[in-house]
């Protein structure tokens, strides 16, 4: 503790753009100067949203690419700041092994925010390899039994890590992504770029999220070839990563070049979001859907495939449409139904807004106040 404020840093591998380095941003530029002195430790000190970072946060990272050099790096930076908390994202084991061989009193929480068993299946990563899928599995039963406490996106990531890893429920606090739900709005009142949606004057169905296999994009472009039997809808997708060639090539192969664009990131996305008749999700899992409740806030109607964190966030048929079969036809069917009806996508507008408040940052930010504040 120094001049009456607690210590807490946060501990990621960059802040590259995705989800969960969003919402770690937020969360720590949230807490109260006053009462907190806030930390961010990087191994990697590179990503857009390191520009977000508020001035008064301090930033460390190693010198070094390699990963005992990097764990050293964490270990001595938290021997010598002693912070109360480290809340380490991203599932990052090696936080808590440092933290403890820094000899500190430090508190050590995982910030989760994926279904740990969706997560050892996806391609991107290699714990889906049989060995390295049993030591992953092994190693967070442990970690996460170690952990001074475990904070959840929703309720589905905290079930799985019970059912799936045998992790004391008492132990898991959930507690969703804060959403700044005036700046979202705001933004998504800006000017647009037109070039970067598809020509025509179809229904506008918009998606944004990393390039990745988890996204399950080629599942949205085979939904989009069935929706266009019966309707001339166009789609947009912001967002970049390793999948873009490949889905170049479906959509050249699908007959879709006119009908889809890919935008690239966007630093603001919400404008484009704000702009569409039907926001659209198709990932294979989702620990929560921060861009579910901005699109919603922007009051655009979402359909979504149904998983863990999106069946805390839409509700069917009031403010979007979950999905439960995640098949081309039926989200088709589902596009279908919202974009063919302007009554029935006016109505899941206005509900929509309102259920974004319910992860306005204001009351999920004095909800992480409340966990820290309990163990430091």
């Amino acid at each position: 503790m120094i001049d009456g404020r607690r210590r807490i840093c946060f501990v990621l591998p960059s802040l590259n753009g995705g989800g969960a380095e969003r919402a770690a941003v937020q969360i720590l530029n949230g807490l109260d100067p006053e009462r907190w002195t806030r930390t961010m430790f990087l191994f990697a000190r590179e990503g857009p949203y390191l520009a977000e970072v508020d001035r008064s946060v301090s930033i460390a990272s190693p010198e070094t690419a390699s990963r005992f050099g990097r764990w050293r790096a964490l270990r001595s930076f938290i021997a010598s700041e002693h912070p109360d908390i480290v809340m380490a994202f991203l599932s990052y084991f090696s936080v808590l092994a440092a933290t403890r061989a820094a000899n500190t009193r430090a508190k050590v929480i995982f910030n989760l925010q994926t279904p740990m068993s969706d997560f050892l299946t996806d391609a991107d990563y290699q714990w889906r390899q049989g060995g390295h899928k049993l030591m992953f599995s092994a190693i967070t039963r442990v970690a996460y039994g170690a952990a001074d406490a475990i904070v959840a996106t929703s309720q589905g990531v905290a079930g799985d890590l019970t059912a799936a890893f045998g992790v004391d429920p008492a132990r898991i606090r959930v507690v969703p992504n804060p959403v700044d739900l005036a700046r979202v709005r705001s933004a998504g009142a800006e000017a647009i770029d037109e070039r970067l949606l598809p020509a025509g004057d179809g229904p506008l169905i918009v998606a944004a999220g990393r390039l990745a296999e988890a996204k399950n994009y080629p599942l949205m472009i085979e939904s989009l070839v069935a929706l266009r039997k019966h309707l001339p809808a166009r789609l947009c997708i912001l967002g970049k990563g390793e999948m873009e060639e490949s889905l170049r090539r479906l959509i050249s192969e699908r007959g879709l070049s006119t009908a889809v664009s890919l935008a690239g990131f966007q630093p603001n996305p919400w404008k484009y979001i704000a702009r569409a008749d039907v926001f659209l999700l198709t990932s294979r899992y989702e620990g929560f859907g921060n861009v579910l409740i901005e699109a919603m806030a922007c009051g655009t109607p979402v359909v979504a495939t149904a998983s863990p964190g999106t069946r805390d966030i839409v509700t069917h048929g009031v403010d979007g449409l979950l999905v439960e079969s995640h098949t081309a036809d039926r989200i088709a069917a589902a596009l279908g139904d919202v974009l063919a009806d302007s009554g029935v996508r006016s109505a899941m507008s206005r509900a929509a807004i309102g259920s974004a408040e319910r992860f306005a940052a204001p009351g999920v930010l004095q909800r992480y106040e409340e966990v820290f504040a309990s163990l430091a």
